[in-house]
């Protein structure tokens, strides 16, 4: 008995609802803790880092872009005793998630490139060599907005 007199207010807003005269909000009221957090936004960026080249740590500009398929490719430049050298990379493979191997290219030749993201694609950390070798002299990155011109 008790129990239909406090379903009656129920049904009435829900006739109330279905019948639009109580609109519902658009948002909702509250906002989740997830709601408020950077996303992961990917590799695609524009990093500021060191790469070793002849025995010293040099500035690097990285530009990396991602496609639909997750597939990186992308741009690098760095300080080469006064000159700038700049070449490009692929990846090779199709890996995701924050590990990947690259295949970089540029005057000197080519090779290979393993980078590990943090979570949040803000840095990373890598290690690159030349053609069939096992990759070991130091890549690294942050992100540091656009492109310098």
């Amino acid at each position: 008995m008790g129990g239909s007199k406090q379903r009656a207010p129920t049904r009435i807003v829900g006739i109330c609802l279905v019948l639009g005269l109580f609109p519902l909000p658009l948002f909702p009221l509250t906002v989740s803790a997830h709601a408020t957090t950077k996303p992961l936004t990917g590799p695609d960026g524009h990093y500021c880092g060191k790469l070793l080249s002849s025995g010293l740590l040099v500035d690097v500009e990285t530009s990396l872009q991602a496609d639909p398929k997750g597939h990186i490719s992308g741009t690098y430049r760095f300080d080469d005793d006064g000159n700038t050298t700049a070449g490009t990379l692929s990846e090779i493979g199709t890996a995701h998630g924050t590990v990947r191997t690259l295949r970089w290219s540029d005057k000197y030749g080519m090779g290979s490139l393993t980078i590990r993201f943090d979570a949040g694609y803000g840095r990373f950390e890598g290690l690159w060599g030349p053609q069939d070798a096992v990759p070991s002299y130091t890549w690294n990155g942050g992100n540091c907005g656009a492109p310098i011109s």
